[in-house]
Formats: C-alpha cells, sequence, structure tokens
C-alpha cells in the first residue's frame, strides 16, 4: 500500500448540466455497491462513494496526499507511539449534529471489532491491544484509542507506523454514529434518512441494480463546504463497456473509466481516451484448501501454462503490462525514488513456459491432464471484460495442460460473498492497492487475514511480513517486502496476471474532478464550466 510520495493524479474536466440552476456531474461507478458502510466495504465502488461522503481526521489533497480534515492539528510523541489529534470547532454531521471525538473511537473500534466482519480489520492491528481485542482476548476499553473531550482524539500505537497519516484519510477509518449504527444495524448504510455522513456531500438517493444509480448532493454542513462547488453527482451503474461508451457520446455520462477494452487503442490514438496511472493488479486466486489446489506445483502448472502477452497484446488492450511479480510498477521501493518492481526484476515470465508447465503436473499427479478434477472458474459477469477473458484462460488451460475447466459467471455482488468465503476453486478477481506500498497487496496474503479470500498460509511468508511491519528503516523493511514476494511467487496462491493503466473519458465542460492511480475518483473541487 503506501508512503509519503509523489502521486500521480490526474485532474480531470469534465460535466453536465441536466437543470440550468443545478451544477451536476454525471460518473459512472459501472456497479451497485455491495454496501456503503466504511467498516465493512471492501470494494472501489464503495469507496468511491464512502470518500465523497465521509470525511477523516484527515483527507487525501487534490495530489493524494494526506492533509488536516476533521483534525486541524495533531500532535506525535517523540517515539511516534502516541498521537493526539485536535478536531475542528463546530464540525458536523449532514443532520446538524455535533461531530465528536468519540465518534472516531466508535468507528475504529467497528474496524477491530470481529463482530463487524470487517474484510479491512487488520489494517487497524498497529493499535495498541487492537488484535487481541479482535481475537476477543481484550475488552473495548483495553485499545488504544480515546477521547477524553469531544475535540481531541488519542490514538495509542503498538509500534510506529510510516504509513499513519494514510490511514487516518483512509475510509476504514472515518467516524460512526452508533446511535443510528445500533437503531439499524442492517439497514443504515442503505437509505438517505439513516446515512449520515460528515463529508462534503451526502447520500439523497439509490436505486439498486443495473440501470440504477446513486445520488449525492452537496452538505451544507460540511466544514469546508464553501469550497464544494457542485449541487450533485449522479453515479450510474452501466456494467457493460460498449454501453457506457454509447451514454458517454450521447451527454448523459460525463467520466468514465469504463472505456471498451477493443476499443482502448483507438479511442487513446484518437485522443478521446486519456490514459491515467493505476495500482490495479488482475490475478486469480486459488482455494488452496481444495484439492488439487493444496499442491503448489499444480498452481505453478497453471500460472506457467498462460501467456501473459498474448493477454495484454490481443485480449485486454490498451497499455497494460504482463505482470511479473505481485506488486505492480510505479510503486516506491528501497528509496522513494527507486521502483519496487524494478528492483525485484522478473519472477514471472511474460510468455508462457509449456514444457515447465507439463513437467510440474506430471510431477504432481497429472500427466497430461490424466486424472485431474474438472474444476470451475469463477468470475464477475458485471465486469466490462465480459466473458473474453475467462474464456481465454480456459482455453490456454486446456491447450497447455490438458484439463477441463468449466466457467461460472456471478452478478458483482455475488462474486464479493463468494470471493469472501473462498467458495470457488479458481476466482479471477483484482486488486488495486490504497497506498503506495507494497505491504498493501502483500497483507491479503497473512495468515487468516480478512482479504485472503484463498486461505494460504505461509509461515516464512508471515515472519517476513510481521518484520515489515515493525521495521522502521525503510531499506531494510523494503528488503523484508521483496523476501516476501519472492516466497509467495514461488508458492503461488495466487496468479498474477496484468498490471493494469486506466483508461478515461471524459467531457469538456467539466474542471477539477482528481482520479488517483488507486481509483479513488473525489469531486468536492470539481466545477462545471458555464
Amino acid at each position: 500500500m503506501r508512503r509519503i510520495f509523489a502521486t500521480a493524479i490526474i485532474m480531470l474536466m469534465a460535466f453536465s448540466v441536466s437543470e440550468a440552476s443545478v451544477k451536476e456531474i454525471v460518473y459512472n461507478l459501472g456497479v451497485d455497491p455491495q454496501t456503503l458502510d466504511p467498516a465493512i466495504n471492501h470494494a472501489l465502488d464503495g469507496a468511491i462513494v464512502d470518500t465523497n461522503i465521509f470525511d477523516g481526521l484527515l483527507r487525501y489533497d487534490l495530489v493524494g496526499n494526506p492533509e488536516p480534515a476533521c483534525a486541524e492539528s495533531w500532535d506525535v510523541s517523540p517515539d511516534g507511539l502516541t498521537w493526539t489529534f485536535h478536531l475542528r470547532e463546530n464540525l458536523k454531521w449532514s443532520d446538524g449534529m455535533p461531530v465528536k471525538a468519540s465518534h472516531f473511537r466508535d468507528g475504529f473500534l467497528r474496524l477491530i471489532d470481529s463482530k463487524s466482519g470487517s474484510p479491512y480489520a487488520n489494517l487497524g492491528f498497529f493499535i495498541k491491544n487492537a488484535e487481541p481485542f479482535y481475537n476477543g482476548k481484550a475488552e473495548s476499553n483495553d485499545v488504544g484509542i480515546s477521547a477524553p473531550d469531544d475535540n481531541t482524539f488519542i490514538v495509542e500505537l503498538e509500534h510506529a507506523n510510516p504509513l499513519m497519516l494514510y490511514y487516518m484519510a483512509f475510509n476504514s477509518f472515518f467516524p460512526a454514529r452508533m446511535d443510528i449504527v445500533n437503531a439499524n444495524p442492517r439497514t443504515w448504510a442503505a437509505r438517505p434518512e439513516t446515512l449520515i455522513s460528515n463529508g462534503p456531500f451526502k447520500l439523497e438517493s439509490w436505486k439498486h441494480g443495473s440501470g440504477g444509480e446513486i445520488t449525492i448532493v452537496k452538505n451544507p454542513h460540511y466544514w469546508d463546504a464553501e469550497n464544494v462547488r457542485l449541487d450533485r453527482v449522479r453515479l450510474v451503474f452501466i456494467g457493460d463497456a460498449n454501453t457506457a461508451l454509447a451514454a458517454f457520446r450521447a451527454g448523459r455520462v460525463d467520466f468514465m473509466t469504463t472505456v471498451p477494452s477493443l476499443m482502448r487503442p483507438l479511442l487513446l490514438k484518437r485522443g478521446e481516451a486519456v490514459s491515467i496511472p493505476s495500482y490495479f493488479i488482475a490475478l486469480c486466486d486459488f482455494n488452496v484448501t481444495r484439492k488439487p489446489f493444496d499442491d503448489a506445483r499444480v498452481r505453478r502448472a497453471l500460472s506457467l501454462a498462460i501467456d501473459r502477452k498474448i493477454i495484454v497484446d490481443k485480449i485486454v488492450l490498451g497499455g497494460h503490462n504482463p505482470a511479473t511479480g505481485a506488486i505492480m510498477n510505479h510503486i516506491p521501493g528501497r528509496t522513494v525514488s527507486e521502483d519496487f518492481r524494478t528492483e525485484g526484476g522478473e519472477l514471472i515470465p511474460p510468455r508462457a513456459n509449456v514444457e515447465e508447465a507439463r513437467r510440474l503436473l506430471s510431477e504432481a499427479g497429472y500427466p497430461n491432464g490424466e486424472g485431474f478434477p474438472e474444476i470451475t472458474l469463477k468470475y464477475s459477469s458485471s465486469s466490462n471484460r465480459g466473458k473474453t477473458f475467462p474464456e481465454v484462460l480456459q482455453g490456454m488451460w486446456k491447450t497447455a495442460l490438458g484439463i477441463k475447466v468449466s466457467l461460472s459467471g456471478e452478478e458483482w455482488k455475488v462474486f464479493l460473498s463468494t470471493r469472501s468465503k473462498g467458495d470457488s476453486d479458481v476466482a479471477i478477481s483484482g486488486w488495486v492497492m490504497d497506498f503506495p506500498d507494497a505491504a498493501g497487496f502483500l497483507e491479503n496474503y497473512i495468515t487468516g487475514a480478512p482479504n485472503n479470500n484463498g486461505r494460504y498460509s505461509n509461515q516464512e511468508f508471515d515472519a517476513r511480513m510481521k518484520k515489515a511491519e515493525v521495521e522502521l528503516d525503510r531499506m531494510k523493511r523494503v528488503d523484508y517486502l521483496h523476501e516476501a514476494e519472492k516466497i509467495l511467487i514461488d508458492d503461488m496462491p495466487l496468479i498474477p496476471l496484468y498490471f493494469a493503466s486506466d483508461a478515461m473519458m471524459q467531457s469538456a465542460k467539466v474542471r477539477g474532478i482528481c482520479h488517483f492511480p488507486t481509483g479513488i475518483v473525489i469531486f468536492r473541487a470539481a466545477d462545471v464550466i458555464e
């Protein structure tokens, strides 16, 4: 994930006005989010909405770095283990109620409470006694977070955290109104009347399903409301990239990154689309608890049978690169000016190595695929890649290894649930790193991590990640992360496929939309050009 580094970011211009007196932008979110509960959400679509309707102690500035938000200042103890945040005066929720330091304590506790079921709970384990609390071995009062008064919030750490400021701007650490959550535990984040927020916008409506949309409107109680120029943002759910393109060209969508793969090269060449940086990796996750995927030789065989160069040149198109490791380019390495991927080298060949793949499969007991059970490859049918991408993987495995693969497409919300439960043999997935730091992806494969969908466990890998977690010397820390990545790729609980670049299309009538390589889109500085 992360570190303080000049994050590449695009200042975008686009717009649409549905009423002469209303400044409105229409953005294609692509899918209907599974949830808008900040503590529960673990998908980019939900994070985009949450980042625009909530505010943390810090927020992302217009170039992607953390800056003061609800906290106007903070103090840090000499050992880096105690952070005292001083909240602004007169902060308010969207219903006019005061925002208090205790609301941040409640939000942090929801994140690390195992009863919440947060996929990001482990992010909070740097807080004193957070992990014991999560595991039921400590009480909430033992956790190192306190609100001695309405405007002071104190966080005590288990160890110094170089990513602390990024964490405090991240949507998992937003405040919570427990009076509302407790009164509507299952539905509070789904209805405008109960989804009370404290950010630049608030929820006005949510029409579910394909063809639906989320509408957010300016929050007059926001502490920085005078600098929010838009009245409304409509986030529409157009999953099919060709349909989205038609809507954009008809003026019904103002900004989108759902650019059709087959048309992307031409659209980029014409200047209708623009390539923008991304921290996204496309991958397949194995369920390593299911045979035959409990054998690393099988996993490596399936990985080596894939020709990643063909995938990026012939299938997904538009400036992507073959995944030659688990961490993509543009993530800082041993120094902020070095590149983690360049340092780590090529751990995965971009071209298929069929001979080695067949040798490994035979060594595992399946010569020429004989006796290999038919497996199911699951994927999101809501993805703009459609069914073509799964079919390509199916064909490569059949041709190279002689194994049979059935395909199972699931609607986005169902697929998220399937993936979280580990209810698959192999699943096409992806991950957008939340911060420019290699640990942000690697930590998903720590034993028991909430996002460890394939139930992978390796003590050597965990040990390297633990050392990186507590190491303050940057070079030593990154060396531990390189070692962890090497272990992960050797064990292959996942198949890295390609490192993505985004392509966006924008109307010429809006300015000030910010799109970060993390995929987050921010509207608070956007404006309509009259």
